[in-house]
Protein backbone atom coordinates (compact mmCIF):
# COMPACT_ATOMS: atom_id res chain seq x y z
CA UNK A 1 0.00 0.00 0.00
CA UNK A 2 1.21 3.13 -0.93
CA UNK A 3 2.93 5.56 1.86
CA UNK A 4 2.93 9.51 2.31
CA UNK A 5 5.77 11.63 3.51
CA UNK A 6 4.89 15.25 4.37
CA UNK A 7 7.87 16.78 5.09
CA UNK A 8 9.18 20.76 5.92
CA UNK A 9 10.46 22.05 2.32
CA UNK A 10 14.11 23.05 3.69
CA UNK A 11 17.28 21.80 4.27
CA UNK A 12 16.23 19.95 7.76
CA UNK A 13 13.30 18.88 5.87
CA UNK A 14 14.28 17.46 2.83
CA UNK A 15 17.34 15.25 4.45
CA UNK A 16 15.00 14.25 6.95
CA UNK A 17 12.80 12.83 3.89
CA UNK A 18 16.01 11.20 2.65
CA UNK A 19 16.62 9.43 5.51
CA UNK A 20 13.36 8.11 6.29
CA UNK A 21 13.67 6.51 2.72
CA UNK A 22 16.59 5.34 2.85
CA UNK A 23 16.18 2.99 5.80
CA UNK A 24 12.03 2.54 5.90
CA UNK A 25 10.74 2.96 2.69
CA UNK A 26 13.51 2.44 0.23
CA UNK A 27 11.39 -0.76 -1.33
CA UNK A 28 8.50 1.55 -1.65
CA UNK A 29 10.10 4.56 -3.32
CA UNK A 30 9.66 6.49 -6.04
CA UNK A 31 6.26 4.78 -7.48
CA UNK A 32 4.55 3.57 -4.44
CA UNK A 33 5.77 6.59 -1.36
CA UNK A 34 3.86 10.09 -2.31
CA UNK A 35 6.62 13.07 -0.91
CA UNK A 36 4.54 16.51 -0.29
CA UNK A 37 6.57 19.47 0.59
CA UNK A 38 5.25 22.37 2.89
CA UNK A 39 5.84 25.22 4.93
CA UNK A 40 4.60 25.55 8.41
CA UNK A 41 1.87 28.04 7.53
CA UNK A 42 0.03 25.84 4.84
CA UNK A 43 1.06 22.45 6.38
CA UNK A 44 -2.53 21.64 7.71
CA UNK A 45 -4.04 22.98 4.05
CA UNK A 46 -0.90 20.40 2.43
CA UNK A 47 -2.57 17.14 4.23
CA UNK A 48 -5.67 17.54 2.21
CA UNK A 49 -3.27 16.43 -0.53
CA UNK A 50 -2.73 13.22 1.56
CA UNK A 51 -3.76 10.15 -1.12
CA UNK A 52 -7.43 8.65 -0.05
CA UNK A 53 -5.94 5.26 0.58
CA UNK A 54 -2.69 4.97 2.26
CA UNK A 55 -0.65 3.12 4.32
CA UNK A 56 1.43 5.15 6.02
CA UNK A 57 1.26 8.68 7.05
CA UNK A 58 4.91 10.30 7.51
CA UNK A 59 5.26 13.60 8.87
CA UNK A 60 8.98 15.41 9.54
CA UNK A 61 9.77 18.25 10.54
CA UNK A 62 6.52 20.44 10.92
CA UNK A 63 5.58 21.97 13.70
CA UNK A 64 2.72 21.19 15.08
CA UNK A 65 -0.51 23.35 15.36
CA UNK A 66 -3.96 22.69 16.36
CA UNK A 67 -4.83 23.00 12.40
CA UNK A 68 -2.48 20.31 11.85
CA UNK A 69 -3.31 18.01 14.35
CA UNK A 70 -7.43 18.22 13.80
CA UNK A 71 -6.15 17.10 10.36
CA UNK A 72 -3.98 14.21 11.38
CA UNK A 73 -6.62 12.90 13.73
CA UNK A 74 -9.57 11.73 10.84
CA UNK A 75 -6.57 9.88 9.22
CA UNK A 76 -5.48 7.85 12.11
CA UNK A 77 -8.15 5.49 11.25
CA UNK A 78 -6.95 5.16 8.11
CA UNK A 79 -3.66 4.68 8.25
CA UNK A 80 -0.58 4.50 10.74
CA UNK A 81 0.64 7.43 11.59
CA UNK A 82 4.53 8.69 12.43
CA UNK A 83 5.22 11.97 13.25
CA UNK A 84 9.26 12.89 13.60
CA UNK A 85 9.64 16.61 14.96
CA UNK A 86 12.15 18.69 16.95
CA UNK A 87 10.34 22.10 17.00
CA UNK A 88 9.82 23.85 20.75
CA UNK A 89 6.36 24.91 19.57
CA UNK A 90 5.65 21.35 18.86
CA UNK A 91 5.44 20.26 22.72
CA UNK A 92 2.15 21.20 24.01
CA UNK A 93 0.61 19.05 21.04
CA UNK A 94 2.31 15.61 20.60
CA UNK A 95 -0.09 14.38 22.94
CA UNK A 96 -3.37 14.68 21.01
CA UNK A 97 -1.23 12.68 18.35
CA UNK A 98 -0.32 10.29 20.65
CA UNK A 99 -4.21 9.59 21.88
CA UNK A 100 -5.06 8.72 18.50
CA UNK A 101 -2.40 6.21 18.03
CA UNK A 102 0.55 7.61 16.35
CA UNK A 103 3.85 6.81 16.68
CA UNK A 104 5.59 10.39 17.98
CA UNK A 105 9.31 10.83 18.43
CA UNK A 106 9.57 14.78 19.63
CA UNK A 107 12.56 16.15 21.33
CA UNK A 108 14.73 19.45 21.29
CA UNK A 109 17.24 18.49 19.07
CA UNK A 110 19.65 20.44 17.22
CA UNK A 111 17.93 19.07 13.55
CA UNK A 112 15.13 16.59 12.72
CA UNK A 113 17.96 14.09 10.82
CA UNK A 114 19.82 14.16 14.18
CA UNK A 115 16.81 13.23 16.27
CA UNK A 116 15.78 10.69 13.93
CA UNK A 117 19.25 8.99 13.68
CA UNK A 118 19.77 9.29 17.70
CA UNK A 119 16.27 8.03 18.44
CA UNK A 120 16.05 5.30 15.48
CA UNK A 121 19.48 4.10 16.17
CA UNK A 122 19.47 4.37 12.09
CA UNK A 123 22.81 2.84 10.69
CA UNK A 124 24.59 5.42 9.11
CA UNK A 125 27.06 5.21 6.39
CA UNK A 126 29.66 8.16 6.46
CA UNK A 127 27.48 10.42 3.53
CA UNK A 128 24.28 10.19 5.69
CA UNK A 129 26.28 11.41 8.90
CA UNK A 130 27.57 14.12 6.96
CA UNK A 131 24.43 15.03 5.85
CA UNK A 132 22.79 15.11 9.34
CA UNK A 133 25.73 17.41 10.65
CA UNK A 134 24.60 19.55 7.21
CA UNK A 135 21.04 19.63 9.05
CA UNK A 136 22.45 20.86 12.30
CA UNK A 137 24.59 24.09 10.28
CA UNK A 138 21.26 24.44 8.60
CA UNK A 139 19.26 24.90 11.78
CA UNK A 140 21.91 27.01 13.45
CA UNK A 141 25.04 24.87 14.55
CA UNK A 142 28.33 26.06 14.31
CA UNK A 143 30.78 24.45 12.21
CA UNK A 144 34.94 24.78 11.70
CA UNK A 145 34.39 22.10 9.06
CA UNK A 146 34.64 24.38 5.65
CA UNK A 147 33.21 21.24 3.46
CA UNK A 148 30.14 20.45 5.66
CA UNK A 149 29.57 24.03 5.41
CA UNK A 150 29.97 24.56 2.00
CA UNK A 151 27.62 21.74 1.13
CA UNK A 152 25.02 23.19 3.82
CA UNK A 153 25.55 26.62 2.44
CA UNK A 154 24.20 24.80 -0.88
CA UNK A 155 21.50 22.84 -0.39
CA UNK A 156 20.10 26.16 1.75
CA UNK A 157 20.70 28.61 -1.10
CA UNK A 158 19.91 26.15 -3.73
CA UNK A 159 16.42 25.25 -2.06
CA UNK A 160 16.01 28.97 -1.21
CA UNK A 161 16.18 30.22 -4.91
CA UNK A 162 12.38 29.01 -4.91
CA UNK A 163 11.29 26.77 -2.49
CA UNK A 164 7.83 25.26 -3.83
CA UNK A 165 9.91 23.93 -6.56
CA UNK A 166 8.85 20.34 -5.95
CA UNK A 167 10.70 18.85 -8.94
CA UNK A 168 13.77 20.12 -7.55
CA UNK A 169 13.34 19.06 -4.09
CA UNK A 170 12.62 15.78 -5.44
CA UNK A 171 16.11 15.67 -7.25
CA UNK A 172 17.51 16.57 -4.73
CA UNK A 173 16.48 13.45 -2.63
CA UNK A 174 17.14 11.16 -5.44
CA UNK A 175 20.88 12.70 -5.73
CA UNK A 176 21.27 11.81 -1.82
CA UNK A 177 19.57 8.23 -2.10
CA UNK A 178 22.69 7.77 -5.03
CA UNK A 179 25.19 9.40 -2.86
CA UNK A 180 25.92 11.97 -5.10
CA UNK A 181 28.47 14.57 -4.28
CA UNK A 182 25.74 17.85 -3.36
CA UNK A 183 29.12 20.45 -4.34
CA UNK A 184 29.50 18.63 -7.79
CA UNK A 185 25.82 18.85 -9.04
CA UNK A 186 25.61 21.47 -11.70
CA UNK A 187 21.49 22.33 -10.67
CA UNK A 188 22.54 22.97 -7.28
CA UNK A 189 25.58 25.02 -8.24
CA UNK A 190 23.75 27.61 -10.21
CA UNK A 191 20.47 27.77 -8.41
CA UNK A 192 22.88 28.68 -4.44
CA UNK A 193 25.16 31.64 -6.98
CA UNK A 194 21.70 32.67 -8.25
CA UNK A 195 19.96 32.81 -4.53
CA UNK A 196 23.34 34.36 -2.87
CA UNK A 197 23.08 37.10 -5.44
CA UNK A 198 19.30 37.91 -4.57
CA UNK A 199 20.33 37.16 -0.53
CA UNK A 200 22.86 40.29 -0.69
CA UNK A 201 20.54 42.48 -2.41
CA UNK A 202 17.71 41.36 0.31
CA UNK A 203 19.99 42.37 2.94
CA UNK A 204 21.00 45.06 1.58
CA UNK A 205 17.23 46.29 1.85
CA UNK A 206 16.91 45.21 5.07
CA UNK A 207 19.82 47.28 5.95
CA UNK A 208 18.23 50.67 4.43
CA UNK A 209 14.90 50.02 5.73
CA UNK A 210 14.93 48.53 9.56
CA UNK A 211 14.24 50.44 12.01
CA UNK A 212 15.30 49.91 16.11
CA UNK A 213 12.62 49.70 18.51
CA UNK A 214 13.61 48.54 21.78
CA UNK A 215 15.57 45.52 21.41
CA UNK A 216 14.66 44.60 17.76
CA UNK A 217 15.62 45.88 14.31
CA UNK A 218 12.33 45.93 12.48
CA UNK A 219 11.69 44.83 9.11
CA UNK A 220 9.13 45.60 6.77
CA UNK A 221 8.25 44.22 2.53
CA UNK A 222 5.59 44.88 0.57
CA UNK A 223 3.94 42.10 -1.05
CA UNK A 224 5.91 42.70 -4.10
CA UNK A 225 9.28 42.37 -2.42
CA UNK A 226 7.74 38.93 -0.63
CA UNK A 227 7.28 37.32 -3.72
CA UNK A 228 10.81 38.69 -5.46
CA UNK A 229 12.42 36.94 -2.21
CA UNK A 230 10.34 34.32 -1.37
CA UNK A 231 11.90 31.02 0.20
CA UNK A 232 15.40 33.66 1.27
CA UNK A 233 13.53 35.45 3.56
CA UNK A 234 14.33 33.15 6.86
CA UNK A 235 18.00 32.83 5.66
CA UNK A 236 17.90 36.77 5.73
CA UNK A 237 16.42 37.29 8.87
CA UNK A 238 19.38 35.01 10.02
CA UNK A 239 21.88 36.20 8.02
CA UNK A 240 21.13 39.86 9.31
CA UNK A 241 21.11 38.80 12.79
CA UNK A 242 24.33 37.38 13.12
CA UNK A 243 25.63 40.51 11.12
CA UNK A 244 23.81 43.37 13.15
CA UNK A 245 24.42 41.46 15.96
CA UNK A 246 20.41 42.40 16.92
CA UNK A 247 17.65 40.16 17.43
CA UNK A 248 15.44 41.09 14.43
CA UNK A 249 11.33 40.79 13.34
CA UNK A 250 10.70 41.20 9.56
CA UNK A 251 7.41 42.03 8.64
CA UNK A 252 6.24 40.88 5.33
CA UNK A 253 2.91 41.12 3.68
CA UNK A 254 1.46 38.47 1.22
CA UNK A 255 -1.86 36.94 -0.12
CA UNK A 256 -4.02 37.18 2.44
CA UNK A 257 -2.11 37.18 5.16
CA UNK A 258 0.80 38.61 7.17
CA UNK A 259 4.28 36.57 7.96
CA UNK A 260 6.20 38.02 10.65
CA UNK A 261 9.95 36.32 11.36
CA UNK A 262 11.65 36.74 14.52
CA UNK A 263 15.70 35.99 14.96
CA UNK A 264 16.44 36.03 18.78
CA UNK A 265 20.35 35.76 19.93
CA UNK A 266 18.41 36.56 23.44
CA UNK A 267 16.11 33.42 22.57
CA UNK A 268 12.87 35.31 22.78
CA UNK A 269 11.74 34.23 19.10
CA UNK A 270 9.01 31.43 19.69
CA UNK A 271 7.99 33.48 23.32
CA UNK A 272 7.53 37.01 21.18
CA UNK A 273 5.60 35.34 18.18
CA UNK A 274 3.51 33.76 20.46
CA UNK A 275 2.64 37.00 22.34
CA UNK A 276 2.01 37.91 18.88
CA UNK A 277 -0.29 35.35 17.18
CA UNK A 278 -2.40 35.76 20.43
CA UNK A 279 -2.46 39.42 19.77
CA UNK A 280 -3.49 39.57 16.66
CA UNK A 281 -5.27 36.19 15.65
CA UNK A 282 -2.99 33.39 13.90
CA UNK A 283 -0.77 31.06 14.37
CA UNK A 284 3.18 30.90 15.82
CA UNK A 285 5.56 28.04 15.69
CA UNK A 286 9.26 27.39 15.78
CA UNK A 287 12.28 27.47 17.98
CA UNK A 288 13.51 30.17 21.00
CA UNK A 289 16.28 31.64 18.91
CA UNK A 290 14.08 31.35 15.64
CA UNK A 291 10.83 31.52 14.88
CA UNK A 292 7.28 33.10 12.88
CA UNK A 293 3.55 34.17 13.46
CA UNK A 294 1.19 33.87 10.29
CA UNK A 295 -1.83 36.51 10.74
CA UNK A 296 -4.46 35.76 8.15
CA UNK A 297 -6.65 38.02 6.65
CA UNK A 298 -4.49 41.13 8.94
CA UNK A 299 -3.64 44.30 7.26
CA UNK A 300 -0.31 45.26 7.22
CA UNK A 301 -0.76 48.18 9.40
CA UNK A 302 -2.11 46.79 12.19
CA UNK A 303 0.44 44.40 12.58
CA UNK A 304 2.85 47.22 12.40
CA UNK A 305 1.05 48.59 15.04
CA UNK A 306 0.43 45.54 17.11
CA UNK A 307 3.99 44.60 17.45
CA UNK A 308 5.03 48.03 18.54
CA UNK A 309 2.38 47.28 21.35
CA UNK A 310 4.02 43.95 21.80
CA UNK A 311 7.33 44.81 22.03
CA UNK A 312 6.61 47.67 24.46
CA UNK A 313 5.13 45.00 26.80
CA UNK A 314 7.86 42.94 26.70
CA UNK A 315 10.13 46.13 27.74
CA UNK A 316 7.49 46.43 30.54
CA UNK A 317 8.33 42.51 31.52
CA UNK A 318 4.80 41.41 30.37
CA UNK A 319 5.88 38.41 28.33
CA UNK A 320 9.40 36.39 28.71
Amino acid sequence: MKSAVVCHGDCDGVISAFLYIKHFLRDTYPNNTELIFTQPWRAHLDLKKVPKVVGELVMLDIALSKDIVNGVIPLASKAKIVFIDHHISSEGLVNELVRVGAKVIWSKATSTPRLMNDSLKLAINPYEAMLIKVADICEGVETQDSVVSKVADLIKLSIARDADDVGFLNYLIGSMLRRSDISGLEEVVKRATTAKWLLSRLLKLMRDRAILVGNYLITTLTSSESRIYAGLLGVASTEFTKEMRKDVILIREEEGKVVVTVRSSRRNALALCKVIAEKLGGRYGGHVEAASATLSNAALENVQLGILEVIRSVGRGSTA
